[in-house]
């Protein structure tokens, strides 16, 4: 950050920051000679030390001898960056009551309408974006293809909330990772870079979670989007949310492996061994390996088949046609 951008933080005018900038350089004799350092007519450097003075950052001569001095950065700088924190600290109490009275507002436009009702992309967008803005502690995301109105590359209201510190949990549904998949891009590194936590699972439908207060279902083949307001409701998608969370796979692991296909040969044999009911030492002797090496191997397994049980395991294993 600049020294300019610095000061402009803690209230200082550009005009001022000059001024100031050249007295903490050295001291000058009148307003003429700060006019001609600085480059600012003299009406302009009047008015600069006026609000410099004003903010207790320079010191006008008691008599014609004197000289103008800035004052000390430290601590004078540092009261008015407190100043200025506890005007956010206010501001933020105001935007507290604001949002209050905007949600009673908005809930008594609505009536006693449990599911609002959005119809066209355009409104969609705006609805979704509204959503986004009004979220200060979590949104919770299955995302599938395709995008009827927000694309990935077009959400500048994940960004603005990431930046703003809410987190984003989002469980992506495997097609999305195919590389020849003509689904949205996803824009994984930079939602990641942001601080998104992503998984990856089989989604049944698009749908997003705020603040466990409001829930948003979309369309995947026309532009229609169901905002759900009743609160039983809110709280039956966050739990189906979660439970898609618990049981999906990190990217790095769904990015790394086949959703479909043959294993290899030793892991074959690792299976077939499994669900023939041997236990993992007799496992370990038949393999010549050792109990851990065939307990790190069967949680791979686990985690490839993005499952937490043997028994999922297995009937993954059938699915996928790896036995």
């Amino acid at each position: 950050m600049t020294e300019r951008r610095m000061l402009a933080a803690v209230g200082v005018e550009p005009g001022e920051e000059q001024v100031y900038l050249a007295l903490v350089a050295r001291p000058a004799a009148d307003v003429a000679e700060l006019s001609q350092r600085t480059g600012l007519p003299v009406p302009d450097v009047r008015r600069a030390l006026a609000g410099l003075v004003a903010k207790g950052l320079a010191d006008l001569p008691a008599d014609p001898a004197g000289v103008i001095r800035a004052a000390p950065p430290d601590p004078t700088l540092k009261l008015l960056a407190l100043r200025r924190m506890d005007e956010l600290r206010k501001a933020q109490a105001v935007i507290a009551e604001l949002t209050e009275r905007f949600q009673t507002r908005d809930s008594a436009w609505r009536g006693a309408g449990a599911v609002e009702v959005v119809e066209g992309a355009r409104a969609m967008a705006e609805r979704y974006a509204m959503l986004q803005r009004g979220a200060t502690q979590e949104i919770c995301s299955l995302v599938r293809g395709p995008a009827v109105a927000v694309p990935a590359t077009d959400n500048v209201g994940q960004r603005d909330a990431l930046r703003a510190g809410v987190r984003y949990r989002v469980v992506y549904d495997r097609d999305l990772l195919d590389p020849g998949s003509p689904q949205i891009p996803l824009l994984l590194e930079e939602w990641a870079a942001l601080g998104e936590e992503m998984r990856v699972a089989t989604v049944p439908f698009k749908m997003s979670v705020f603040d466990r207060r409001q829930a948003m279902i979309a369309s995947s083949e026309e532009p229609l989007l169901l905002v759900v307001h009743a609160r039983p409701m809110v709280n039956c998608l966050g739990w189906i949310v979660d439970r898609i969370w618990e049981s999906a796979l990190p990217v790095p692991a769904a990015l790394s492996t086949a959703a479909d296909g043959p294993l290899a040969a030793e892991d074959r044999q690792l299976l077939a061994l499994l669900l023939a009911g041997y236990t993992d030492q007799a496992i370990a002797s038949q393999l010549g390996v050792s109990m851990r090496t065939v307990q790190r191997r069967v949680q791979r397994l686990l985690t490839i088949a993005g499952v937490q049980s043997r028994i999922q395991l297995g009937w993954q294993a059938a699915r996928r046609k790896w036995i």
